[in-house]
């Protein structure tokens, strides 16, 4: 339960940074410290068990959200990214606490994730395509 919770907080931060900064045309500071700030009011109180820890994937969240619109274009590619900072969060939870830069880290890893996913199923298609077209001009020869 507690992973879901950190996953689905993470996409939610996540897509609401990119949409303020790139769909509102806010900028990607003030969008992800409008959501860092309002995490940080909000969770505590509503779940006071846990609050702290979903304050901190959502500020985590918030940095990958400040990806340009050219890495990331559509809002399912800002999903993507943010379930990838919710399970880096969750698994790299115990390591390196209290190390400064470790959010900022995970954010830029899941972001470069992400981008390596794409290009690395772009390339595949284009290899498919360029092979297939090359079986297909060898049959009619």
């Amino acid at each position: 339960m507690n992973t879901l919770l950190i996953i689905l907080t993470a996409v939610a931060a996540g897509v609401t940074t990119y949409f303020i900064a790139n769909k509102l045309n806010k900028g990607a500071v003030l969008a992800s410290a409008s959501v860092t700030l309002a995490s940080g009011i909000a969770f505590p109180h509503f779940f006071p068990t846990m609050g702290s820890t979903l304050m901190v994937v959502a500020a985590c969240a918030s940095y990958g959200g400040m990806v340009s619109r050219k890495n990331a274009p559509t809002l399912g590619d800002m999903v993507m990214i943010s379930v990838i900072i919710g399970m880096l969060f969750t698994i790299t939870a115990s390591s390196y606490a209290g190390i400064g830069g470790r959010l900022g880290t995970i954010a830029a890893i899941s972001c470069f994730a992400w981008l390596g996913v794409k290009n690395s199923a772009k390339a595949a298609s284009r290899a498919r395509k360029s092979d297939f077209l090359s079986k297909s001009v060898e049959i009619w020869q």
